[in-house]
């Protein structure tokens, strides 16, 4: 049996990483402008920028994932299952990204 390197755990984790990161990174831009009294078309133009940039980068890192699935797949190396969860579950992280941050787009800032 082939050692898994450590580093390939990170395939697994990397989608919901980036996801929670943006997640907090967006409310916590929200909250701010709140606080400050940013002009509304202002936080807007910030929280949709925001939201865009992160639905990419998910959309990066789900297109990476599914490339490296392929290849460890084919290169036979081991483990190709953790390639498999991780490009699964970067698809599951995008899919995340656009449940949560397209409301962001339509509701009020600040209640």
């Amino acid at each position: 049996m082939t050692p898994v390197p450590p580093r390939s755990i990170l395939v697994i984790v990397i989608g919901f990483a980036l996801w929670g990161a943006a997640f907090v990174t967006l409310y916590a831009v929200n909250a701010i402008g709140c606080a400050f009294g940013w002009p509304p078309a202002l936080q807007r133009g910030v929280i949709v920028g925001l939201a865009v940039a992160a639905s990419g980068t998910m959309i990066a890192v789900t297109v990476w994932s599914a490339g490296h699935w392929r290849k460890a797949a084919n290169a036979g190396r081991p483990a190709p299952s953790l390639a498999r969860i991780g490009a699964l579950g970067s698809a599951a992280a995008l899919g995340a990204t656009i449940f949560v941050f397209v409301p962001s787009v339509f509701v009020s800032m600040c209640v």
